[in-house]
């Protein structure tokens, strides 16, 4: 398991998971306040934090370690907790917090405090989360420029390093993630492989993912999250059976590592079977409890195991379900983004647009949900009107909405915003038969299969027979347990093995 919220890839985002750690990154003294260095051993030798207390300056120096090698984010959410209890004006205990946590409520309230308690904060923290400030105002540039002067400072700091590699790899900059890990020369951080073989798997360099998955399993041997990392990136590149036998191994270390029995429902699911998918997932529901954000990423999964089998009333049931209870919980995000999901694949435009209304309601109602998560999905719900309303022929609706996605990207630099953007105008272009600039557009979203298939058509269409071969290939062979790849990769992949199809696409990818 990847320790980013971005791992929650069917409907949860977080573009400035963790900024705010970096606050760690500096040596601090406020007002009234201690600095404690830690002990020698320590990874935050030299990058003592500053509170009044020493206890929860410990408390925060182990939930970050807990986080981050072990990937036990409950238990570093208690942490955290604790650390606060002792010292209520620790702002930076409160910034993680809200950064870490697994409830969207929280997240709300302890950004909230965190920023009432900026003047009991150091100079150098008070910097550290404006910097997080101007991230979730969608300022990266500025974001970007920060992280920059921290690691010119801290080039081979494992945690600089890791924090850094972190928030690149939840902006879905995996090139520069991985340049940033290999400049730095680390090769003993426990954290570093696990998510930089993450990064060398979306990559689709599976020879250095595994790699570093066998050095983490190596390091940690008696823990359950190695494992469960391993058998997620061999899933990742098609290799179900021994995915399987990892969640299973992760399992055997620690029988409460849910996330593992998730994951084997998971890859059910890629297998084909959808059956006894569901019945991995009930498993761990009854099994298991849960914080409410990991609960929706695998009710949305089981959801998913309807549409490829082409059950879309079965898909309708329990994707409402989800967005009833999030709706009673007053998840207003998750509320829309459920919505959003569920407009996708609607084979009536006309419901398609009811469900993409109710997501807008939902996300206008905007309860404890972070403004940085609210705008994203806005960029995602307009995609989803445009793709409807290329399906329809509505010309003025897709110039309408593509003008206001455009300018939500110009402003915001987030580049979950901007592949938004890139994808609902790639889509548009396309349907114009303006290949080569569609092209310029889909290049920047070559993440989505949707953008993918589309990228690959238009490689086509201009007989780029390298490009388009290049880029079946990967979409019929990408494994994620998405919405997005339930609609798009099935199909494409049954054409892509099926001899009788007379797919152009098809016919291009196949050539040796």
């Amino acid at each position: 398991m990847l320790f980013t919220h971005a791992i929650l890839k069917t409907s949860i985002r977080s573009a400035t998971l963790f900024l705010a750690v970096f606050a760690l990154l500096f040596a601090a003294v406020a007002s009234g306040q201690q600095s404690t260095p830690v002990q020698p051993d320590s990874p935050w030798t030299t990058l003592p934090l500053t509170s009044k207390s020493p206890e929860a300056q410990r408390l925060v120096v182990e939930a970050m370690r807990v986080g981050l090698d072990l990937v036990e984010q409950e238990q570093s959410d208690v942490m955290l907790r604790q650390a606060i209890k002792l010292d209520p004006d620790f702002a930076m205990a409160h910034e993680l917090l809200s950064q870490n946590s697994l409830d969207p409520a929280e997240q709300v309230a302890e950004n909230a405090k965190a920023l009432a308690l900026k003047s009991h904060a150091s100079p150098a923290e008070r910097l550290v989360m404006e910097w997080w400030q101007d991230a979730t105002d969608h300022k990266l540039i500025s974001a970007i420029t920060k992280m920059n002067d921290v690691l010119s400072l801290y080039p081979h700091d494992k945690w600089v390093i890791f924090m850094a590699t972190n928030w690149l790899t939840t902006q879905t900059q995996y090139e520069r993630a991985i340049a940033v890990y290999e400049r730095s020369g680390i090769t003993d951080s426990p954290g570093l492989m696990n998510n930089m073989g993450y990064c060398y798997a979306y990559m689709r360099e599976f020879d250095k993912a595994l790699t570093l998955m066998d050095k983490y399993v190596s390091a940690m041997p008696k823990e359950a999250n190695p494992q469960d990392s391993y058998a997620e990136v061999l899933r990742m590149a098609g290799s179900f059976n021994k995915s399987l036998e990892h969640y299973r191994a992760a399992l055997a270390i620690d029988p409460q590592f849910y996330s593992s029995q998730f994951g084997i429902a998971d890859t059910y699911s890629l297998m084909g079977d959808q059956v006894r998918a569901r019945e991995e997932y009930e498993i761990g529901f009854q099994k298991f409890p849960m914080p409410e954000l990991h609960q929706v990423q695998w009710k949305t999964r089981e959801a998913e195991t309807y549409i490829r089998e082409g059950d879309l009333k079965g898909a309708d049931h329990a994707f409402q379900a989800i967005a009833d209870d999030a709706h009673a919980k007053h998840m207003s995000q998750l509320e829309a983004d459920t919505y959003r999901q569920m407009a996708m694949y609607q084979p009536d435009p006309k419901q398609a647009l009811v469900f993409v209304s109710k997501a807008e309601a939902a996300l206008k109602d905007g309860k404890n949900a972070m403004p940085a998560s609210i705008h994203q999905e806005q960029a995602q719900i307009l995609r989803v009107r445009v793709e409807i309303a290329v399906k329809t022929g509505d010309r003025q609706t897709v110039n309408t909405i593509l003008a206001r996605l455009d300018e939500m990207s110009s402003k915001s630099t987030d580049r979950l915003i901007e592949t938004a953007y890139h994808g609902a105008a790639g889509a548009a272009l396309f349907s114009q038969h303006k290949y080569d600039e569609a092209i310029s557009h889909l290049e920047e979203d070559k993440n989505n299969p949707l953008s993918l298939k589309l990228l690959a058509s238009a490689y086509q269409k201009i007989r780029y027979s390298a490009g388009a071969k290049r880029t079946s290939d990967t979409l019929a062979n990408l494994n994620d347990p998405t919405l997005e790849q339930a609609l798009v990769v099935l199909p494409f992949r049954k054409c892509y093995e099926d001899p009788s199809c007379n797919s152009s696409v098809k016919a291009v990818s196949l050539k040796k």
